[in-house]
């Protein structure tokens, strides 16, 4: 049975967090393939006949983050040459830089003391082009793509692999497991001394596996597996609780950086930042 991420309305939100939430969702609608109003599968590619709307154009991407003297992060990424990048926060404050004519932009935003998050889109032609999901900036200058459905992308270098740097799940325990390992690397997930997945790195050395079976809300060990090479992280799954208080909320725990988020569609997943691998930060 495959696994499926939830992507459903919350009743249980309150108004003043469903605004929020559609504020960042209108930054940061739907990208191709991600699910706008119900379940689906996890890993799921978008049709051939997706997203030929904007086949013209690339929305934009962040490739870098960087910590500078501990005061700020450097975010830098692509573009469409000359476009107008906007980084904005769930109420609206917004961030801008043009893309030179190589397509990299770059913004500052202050070092934060916890996960910050925001919509990005290039602002070109008659409306937004939205990147995919929402970027997360972090304490300590680590970055990462969150995406309704998939695993979130962490932006930036780190171990050259194989290292687990992020684990996401719904409600009902689906699961995927993303990180870093060598270019094309043929790849194994195990959870508590049981495969549970397999697939490969792409060119750039990033993989996001799904888990063929959800996970129970209870503490695991989740390995992944390169040939002789072997690394285990320790995250413990809860069911979130519905938000209150805005369209995310965060909270530090002994494997990282957790985050129940509102997906643009309307549903809850929560995303862990893995920043201790078995005790070595």
């Amino acid at each position: 049975m495959n696994a499926t991420f939830e992507d459903r309305p919350i009743k249980s939100v309150a108004k003043d967090t469903i605004v929020m939430a559609l504020v960042l969702s209108g930054l940061c609608a739907c990208h191709p393939g991600e699910t706008g109003g119900g379940a689906g599968a996890i890993g799921a590619r978008p049709s051939p006949s997706e997203g030929t709307a904007n086949a013209y154009r690339s929305p934009p991407t962040v490739t870098g983050a960087t910590l500078v003297g501990g005061e700020r992060v450097t975010l830098a990424g692509r573009a469409e040459a000359g476009a107008r990048v906007r980084l904005a926060t769930p109420a609206g404050q917004a961030l801008f830089a043009k893309a030179g004519a190589d397509g990299v932009w770059r913004l500052d935003v202050p070092a934060p003391a916890a996960p910050r998050l925001f919509g990005l889109a290039s602002l070109e032609g008659r409306r937004p082009l939205q990147s995919e999901g929402y970027v997360v900036v972090a304490p300590r200058g680590l970055a990462a793509q969150l995406r309704a459905g998939a695993g979130a992308r962490v932006i930036g270098g780190g171990p050259a692999g194989p290292a687990i740097q992020a684990v996401d799940f719904d409600s009902k325990g689906g699961a995927v497991v993303s990180g870093r390992a060598a270019p094309r690397a043929a790849l194994d997930i195990w959870v508590d001394g049981e495969r549970r997945g397999h697939g490969q790195a792409t060119d750039d050395g990033q993989f996001f596996l799904p888990l063929d079976e959800p996970l129970s809300f209870t503490g695991h060990r989740v390995e992944v597996v390169d040939g002789p090479r072997r690394v285990s992280v320790f995250p413990n799954l809860s069911r979130a609780a519905p938000l209150t208080r805005g369209p995310y909320r965060d909270q530090k725990t002994s494997s990282g950086w957790r985050i129940d988020w509102i997906t643009p569609g309307g549903g809850l997943q929560t995303t862990l930042l893995i920043t201790n691998d078995g005790g070595h930060a």
